[in-house]
């Protein structure tokens, strides 16, 4: 069975047709313009609350192809249906061409923060939770989702975790820095708490979850302003002892390559303010943290260090960034210089035990 560990949604104003009445008529707005921009195709943002998303050049911006009504989004080799999940059915023909099982769904908008207003975002979350719950649904169990949560309210968060749970969501989603708060600050701890109970793994996604960072770097060097909170967090919860804490939390790194891992541990086992009980690479042996590598990473040197267990792999599908992986089965299996054995726990046993399935 081989285990696509984090495709995506490219949301369409479908995903928000469960907003209650209360905040229906501020529902995300696909907004297109020509073409004959500086932002060529990229010619359509989201508008929330008054701001649009994304942010397509100055500090502080970055790009995805959501809304679908743009034409970058068009031009991809797959149909807007599939990439919306709006036509399950074709996307499940695309996991097939890729030899792919089953898969792994984060989204594509909330890869940044958006709203100020948390209520409004927890409504945001709640309505993509619902839409991706009843699109999963219909997929015969091979696409599960992960949730979304409001963190900024924690409350909030831990009720709409379980009702996500419910819905058959197998994975929890959060960025590196949730908004002004490292990962490791103790607020989070009731979180933390009850996703170790409900045995969700929190997976730290690639994104722009620090809008102080974001702001800091022009729309051309997104990669950096989306990559550094991943790193960041990763830190953040290892020194602050998050995982003596809860012992059946698990924690999963996404969309941000492995090779910076080993420097992070190095760094951490110099520290004397991290809080760790053990060596960092303890909890990758142990099953308790993941990470997702890349193809042409150095994987034999990886499991040197974090061992062959906790290493997972993604398409990125149907993203066409540097993060894209066209066929992930094959990519893998040419890969003759790593033992069959950990080629098949990435594409398989991995992915499983990290999500459950």
């Amino acid at each position: 069975m081989v285990v696509d560990a984090d495709g995506h949604v490219e949301e369409s104003e479908a995903t928000f047709n469960h907003l209650e009445e209360e905040y229906y008529g501020r529902r995300p707005l696909a907004v297109g313009f020509p073409r004959d921009t500086v932002c060529g195709s990229h010619n359509a943002v989201w508008l929330i609350n008054g701001e649009i998303y994304p942010k397509l050049m100055g500090k502080g911006g970055f790009t995805f192809r959501t809304p679908t009504l743009m034409d970058a989004a068009k031009e991809k080799p797959f149909s807007i249906g599939a990439q919306e999940m709006t036509d399950v059915e074709a996307r499940l023909r695309d996991l097939d061409r890729s030899g792919i099982e089953k898969q792994v769904v984060y989204p594509t908008l909330f890869l940044t923060t958006t709203t100020e207003d948390v209520k409004l975002e927890a409504a945001l979350f709640r309505s993509y939770n619902t839409f991706m719950a009843e699109a999963c649904s219909r997929s015969g169990g091979r696409i599960r989702f992960a949730a979304l949560v409001p963190i900024r309210d924690i409350e909030e968060s831990i009720r709409e975790l379980r009702r996500a749970r419910s819905l058959g969501a197998v994975s929890v989603m959060l960025l590196g820095v949730a908004w002004d708060k490292t990962l490791g600050d103790e607020t989070h701890y009731p979180f933390y708490e009850e996703a170790a109970r409900l045995g969700i793994p929190v997976c730290v996604h690639f994104g722009w979850g620090c809008p102080s960072i974001t702001s800091v770097f022009e729309w051309q060097q997104g990669f950096c302003s989306a990559v550094l909170p991943v790193l960041m967090g990763f830190h953040s919860l290892m020194s602050t002892g998050a995982l003596d804490t809860f012992p059946n939390l698990k924690l999963a790194f996404l969309e941000t390559g492995s090779f910076w891992a080993p420097y992070v541990i190095h760094q951490l086992g110099r520290s004397s303010r991290a809080r760790c009980a053990k060596d960092p690479a303890a909890y990758f042996r142990e099953g308790r943290v993941y990470i997702a590598c890349e193809v042409d990473e150095d994987i034999n040197y990886l499991t040197g260090i974090i061992g062959e267990d906790c290493l997972v792999i993604a398409s990125d599908y149907p993203h066409l960034d540097a993060s894209h992986e066209e066929s992930m089965t094959q990519a893998v299996m040419r890969r003759e210089d790593v033992p069959l054995r950990v080629r098949e726990k990435i594409l398989s046993d991995n992915p499983r035990q990290l999500y459950g399935l």
